[in-house]
């Protein structure tokens, strides 16, 4: 049984190109390396589903608000607050895992709502399903992006959950990209295996609030990066290239499912998430 933490059990064939910079935005790094290490070389990168107009289209109908205001403040402190999401808790170490964001490894963390593992699976389909999205959930985020500091950026006493590069500061964005990212492929799971459905949502969830336990992004914006990754979901989901995947993922989720084991991370998940909403 590979018991390497995720993000370190396979070679990945290849990333969103402008992914890192969004990646980068939203504190993610590799488990143990610093924000701006070596990036993973492309392998035949394909396109997003959603072409330059229609991104131009769902841009307009979204604004992202100024800030950090007194309200964001108040919500981030009680996110640090809540028991249970302090620096060393298990849902500490959940949202340094939840914070890899790699489209080659970011299935993996919804292993435990789908019961097998990813990480051991040859799931080529659900790495294309994923670095597609992505393409179109940085696109738009592009056009929509607007900086203001992080909750660590402001002297709150907030520490990050993962090392950040020396002088990286102030460099925080709304929306959240991560939640996006996380939302999206939470919607794109839940349609490949429906019967899962509510504990992927469930997973997507957890992974954007994750942002906020880590101090890497406000509360509300993770709120609106969840809205544009649900946005991008719903502009995507009738393209036949989508449907397409989503069909080939379905079978590859349906064999890696056949292995009997459960990712052992999953206990410690459970743990952490006991009583979360």
């Amino acid at each position: 049984m590979d018991r390497r933490p995720i993000g370190l059990r396979r070679t990945p064939t290849g990333v969103v190109p402008g992914l890192c910079a969004l990646l980068l935005v939203t504190g993610c790094a590799p488990i143990g390396e610093g924000a701006r290490s070596h990036p993973i070389p492309v392998a035949s990168p394909e396109p997003g589903f959603l072409t330059p107009s229609a991104l131009d289209d769902l841009a307009g109908g979204q604004r992202p608000a100024a800030g950090p205001t007194a309200a964001d403040v108040a919500a981030d402190r009680a996110v640090w607050l809540r028991e249970g999401q302090t620096p060393g808790s298990d849902r500490w170490y959940l949202a340094i895992r939840h914070v890899e964001l790699r489209p080659v490894f970011a299935p993996q963390h919804f292993d435990c709502a789908l019961g097998t593992r990813l990480g051991d699976a040859d799931t080529p389909a659900v790495i294309e399903l994923f670095t597609r999205l992505s393409r179109d959930v940085e696109a738009l985020w592009q056009r929509l992006r607007t900086a203001r500091p992080r909750p660590i950026d402001l002297g709150t006493g907030r520490t990050a959950c993962v090392r950040l590069p020396d002088g990286d500061a102030g460099h925080g964005w709304t929306p959240s990209g991560g939640a996006a990212l996380a939302t999206i492929w939470a919607e794109a799971m839940a349609e490949v295996a429906p019967g899962q459905a509510d504990a992927l949502r469930a997973t997507g969830r957890q992974m954007g609030q994750s942002l906020s336990i880590c101090g890497l992004a406000w509360p509300r914006d993770v709120a609106a990066g969840e809205r544009l990754g649900h946005s991008v979901w719903q502009a995507v989901r009738t393209d036949p290239a989508y449907t397409d995947l989503i069909r080939r993922a379905s079978a590859e989720i349906d064999r890696a499912r056949l292995d009997p084991l459960e990712n052992p991370a999953c206990a410690a998940e459970r743990r952490a998430l006991r009583g979360a909403g």
